[in-house]
């Protein structure tokens, strides 16, 4: 059975992914389903997790690195003699 979507925002996208990628409205339609499928699929894993994932990823990034001055803290947020 044919499939028609009638939603301006949805065709608009489609239209501009086409004409940029090269695929077919319908090759596009089909990966991202196979892809929200997909993600949907995956188990759910708890925030604190997650949280610690991100954590251990960014902290190499994060070696070496100071913590501001209280008089540089300022000088970020904007604040003067006579506050901000």
């Amino acid at each position: 059975m044919p499939l028609t979507i009638k939603h301006e925002e949805v065709e608009r996208l489609v239209n501009e992914l086409a004409v940029s990628s090269g695929a077919t409205k319908t090759e596009l339609v089909r990966r991202a389903l196979l892809l929200l499928k997909q993600r949907e699929s995956r188990p759910a894993r708890p925030r604190s997790q997650r949280v610690k994932e991100f954590l251990d990823e960014v902290a190499p990034l994060l070696e070496g690195a100071r913590m501001p001055g209280k008089q540089e803290r300022e000088a970020i947020l904007g604040y003067g003699e006579e506050g901000v």
